[in-house]
């Protein structure tokens, strides 16, 4: 009953959707009390096996005790330190390991003959010939496979590798948006960095565009029939920079003269790819072509023009902001250390990383403007469904670096490797972005949204 029926007075207002009495009809609108509750938004889930799958790592890889705004990679990444110790013999286990290990055995079952979609030439059966004398006398499968790889073997074991594994059209045309994304959201932000004059922007924006795109493997695999002596050493083994050149390779590369990346068909593998979910594809996969992109503009590939010809194509001015933010890198990697074994502190050495640095930087956040480009269905993973999008993203980002290491690894990371270790390619790049914190609602100042953030590209 409304104010006013009871008495059989009209009443003083209506209620738009309850009052159907003729008594009401010429009343004014008044509020209802009460509103009606708001249909809650419908979630859906990602229910196929790799969606399970990868909420499962995922949710194991993760130590949801520690604040994300204060080490978000121990956040992402603690789970996987405990759950995977290094195996005998190694220093280290990441998530690279399990691709690694995939290959050789796919590897190890084209010498044994059990695809047979693989060719049949002269210079395979020397590899199974090599292969079962090497097994004759150490009874190791994998350490042969594994020192077929560094061989002149590896060459027809490449083939055959592409030719029973190659990529399926679904997962070229889905890299080759994700890439066109990514050089998309890379020109179309270009004008809004201030520094960067109308000159020296139109020469990055041409490079940009001239950026090539090979998936795979190289085509001079097929070719030959057998390895080209060019690729090989003296003593007949592989060279080492061939490697990366192979489909087999378990990284992406960006080469500076053909202005190339080149992604190989081992690369395009869970966890990197196929996560069941866009915005796991694009943190991890997405990242990991976002930053070989970021290489062709670093301290070194911006030297180079869209040709892959050496030449300063900088305005004065635009190389001297761009060296300032490079020396401000230097010195926010500087600050951070690690206790060595010998309880001495060790600090990052971003003059020896530097490029890879900018490109760690550029990379995430590229991926991430790319990812933003896209209009995905809303799905979420179970276990995970409290987090939003934008906070899987960086999640799935930390997961592809995660590692076990021992103290002493660190430590050649940091004395030996261009890159720096995995904790800080996580921990660094993120702070200085804005949606990081946005995401995750950091305290300004907390150790993941400092005030003054680091940015080029």
């Amino acid at each position: 009953m409304f104010e006013g029926e009871i008495l059989g007075k009209p009443p003083k207002c209506r209620h738009r959707k309850y009052c159907k009495l003729k008594s009401c009809r010429n009343a004014p609108i008044c509020k209802d009390k009460k509103k009606p509750k708001e249909e809650k938004e419908r979630v859906e889930y990602c229910e196929t096996d790799r969606c399970l799958k990868t909420a499962r790592v995922i949710k194991a890889n993760m130590d949801e005790r520690i604040d994300p705004c204060d080490d978000f990679y121990s956040f992402a990444c603690n789970g996987f330190s405990k759950q995977n110790p290094q195996p005998e013999g190694s220093n280290y286990r990441d998530v690279d390991f399990q691709i690694k290990y995939d290959v050789i055995d796919k590897l190890i079952k084209i010498l044994l003959r059990i695809y047979s979609k693989t060719s049949q030439s002269k210079a395979l059966a020397e590899a199974r010939t090599n292969f079962q004398i090497c097994h004759k006398r150490t009874k190791s499968s994998y350490g042969c496979a594994k020192r077929a790889m560094k061989s002149k073997d590896i060459w027809p074991l490449a083939r055959g590798y592409v030719i029973n594994f190659g990529m399926k059209n679904r997962e070229r045309k889905d890299l080759e948006r994700m890439m066109s994304n990514i050089r998309e959201s890379f020109m179309d932000d270009l004008s809004a960095i201030p520094w960067l004059d109308d000159s020296t922007e139109k020469r990055a924006r041409k490079k940009a565009k001239a950026v090539k795109f090979v998936l795979s493997h190289n085509d001079e695999l097929f070719k030959h029939d057998e390895i080209p002596p060019k690729m090989l050493n003296a003593d007949g083994r592989l060279k080492e920079d061939v490697t990366f050149d192979l489909p087999t390779s378990v990284n992406a590369i960006y080469i500076v003269e053909s202005n190339t990346i080149f992604l190989p068909r081992a690369m395009m593998s869970y966890p990197f790819f196929n996560t069941g979910l866009p915005v796991l594809d694009y943190a991890a996969m997405g990242s990991v072509l976002a930053h070989e992109f970021t290489h062709s503009f670093d301290s070194c590939g911006r030297n180079y023009d869209e040709n892959g010809y050496k030449k300063d194509w900088w305005s004065a001015e635009a190389a001297e902001q761009f060296k300032r933010r490079e020396r401000w890198f230097k010195e926010q990697y500087g600050q951070f250390f690690i206790t060595t074994k010998k309880g001495e502190k060790l600090y990052l050495n971003s003059n020896f990383t530097i490029n890879e640095d900018i490109s760690d930087n550029g990379g995430v956040s590229l991926a991430y403007r790319a990812f933003k480009k896209l209009h995905p269905k809303k799905e979420k993973l179970y276990r995970l469904d409290e987090y939003t999008d934008e906070q899987l993203f960086f999640i799935g980002y930390a997961n592809s670096f995660c590692r076990s290491e021992t103290v002493e690894f660190t430590e050649e990371t940091i004395e030996n490797d261009e890159h720096s270790p995995s904790k800080y390619r996580v921990n660094v790049p993120l702070s200085n972005m804005k949606a990081f914190a946005r995401a995750f609602k950091c305290r300004e100042g907390s150790n993941m949204n400092p005030r003054k953030k680091i940015e080029i590209w």
